[in-house]
């Protein structure tokens, strides 16, 4: 066979070979199917990892949203009533009013017959009493819910000098008799703090603080200052711890309100009173009763209170997938509440916290 046969010979086989190659190469339609199901079953399997990671991570984003803020209502309501009481120097009491005090009182007389009660408090109300009613509405309180009102003065003291107009001042020194006394007025007039240290110069003032506690069924009302309803915070209204202090607007007291804490649903306060002056709890009572349980509590027993026991439910801003809350929560002497049967988790927070000023001034 010549060279060229060969050759000849040797290309036909390659190109058979070539084509059998070309016969069996790629996927046929069976495949190719086939691998597009493992396929999306591969990407399905993917993103349902990441959707149940994303709902596990938005979950503990908001219990975790949730114990945080139950927290902080607590640390904010403790430091206060810790602090209640405290004005300055001054110690020595007079004796309890005959009467409650108007706790939306701005004017420095009724301010100063009011400091012998540094706690008041108004028992889960449906309705807000007067004469409370005057600077808090009902649309912004959740019905059945507690008031805490605490008097107090600022821990810091300035010089008569740096009084703002219209802010209500205690000044604590010894009068022109060398007797220890105490002035309340206001910036406005600073003629009538006149008390002095013993080394002869101007005794220095301090804020004089009302702080109201109060539940509101919204953080931002729709529209004006109070809650309406379901238009709130844009269309989900949430619950929210809310405190008015004593403050200054144009020149004059006024209370301001100051939202403190979202998520807030229910707060309710057992007050432990001392009934022998030792300083300690004899009972505790939710603000309407004595120890009989029958008597209501006169203003003496409020002058009383050395501690007080806080049981607040914190809820979550929004609902959970799948979630409905079959739970109760144990208020103390207010009882339990739920269950909700709604998506909102929940969490109760409890402690008891010592009214320093007062307990300590029995004590002694």
């Amino acid at each position: 066979m010549t060279m060229n046969a060969l050759v000849r010979k040797s290309l036909r086989a390659g190109y058979r070979h070539a084509r059998a190659v070309s016969r069996h190469a790629g996927l046929s339609l069976v495949e190719l199917m086939v691998a597009i199901t493992i396929g999306l079953l591969l990407v399905l399997g993917i993103t349902t990892l990441i959707t149940q990671q994303s709902s596990a991570s938005n979950e503990l984003s908001k219990s975790s949203q949730q114990i945080e803020n139950g927290r902080y209502a607590m640390q904010l309501l403790q430091d206060d009533i810790e602090l209640a009481g405290y004005y300055g120097e001054y110690y020595n009491l007079a004796a309890a009013p005959a009467t409650m005090p108007d706790a939306c009182a701005t004017a420095a007389a009724d301010l100063d017959a009011a400091i012998p009660l540094p706690i008041q408090g108004y028992d889960s109300p449906s309705t807000i009493p007067d004469p409370l009613s005057a600077c808090l509405s009902d649309a912004n309180h959740v019905a059945g819910t507690d008031i805490l009102v605490i008097r107090r003065t600022d821990t810091t003291s300035i010089p008569i000098a740096s009084a703002a107009a219209g802010q209500v001042y205690l000044q604590s020194g010894l009068d022109v008799s060398l007797n220890f006394s105490k002035v309340m007025g206001t910036g406005s007039d600073t003629t009538v703090f006149t008390l002095k240290k013993k080394d002869g110069s101007l005794a220095p003032l301090r804020k004089y603080l009302v702080d109201i506690y109060y539940v509101s069924p919204c953080n931002v009302p729709a529209s004006g200052s109070a809650c309406t309803g379901s238009s709130d915070d844009n269309g989900k209204p949430v619950p929210t711890l809310k405190r008015m202090q004593l403050s200054v607007s144009g020149g004059a007291p006024a209370f301001a309100v100051t939202p403190l804490v979202e998520g807030i649903q229910n707060l309710q306060l057992d007050y432990g009173i001392d009934t022998d002056s030792d300083g300690a709890p004899d009972y505790y009572t939710s603000g309407t009763y004595q120890q009989d349980g029958a008597t209501a509590l006169t203003t003496a027993d409020w002058a009383n209170i050395v501690t007080i026991r806080i049981n607040l439910l914190a809820r979550n801003n929004e609902t959970s997938v799948g979630y409905v809350d079959k739970k109760t929560y144990n208020l103390g002497n207010a009882g339990t509440v739920g269950a909700f049967n709604d998506g909102y988790k929940r969490h109760l927070f409890s402690g008891i916290v010592r009214v320093v000023n007062p307990s300590g001034r029995k004590a002694k």
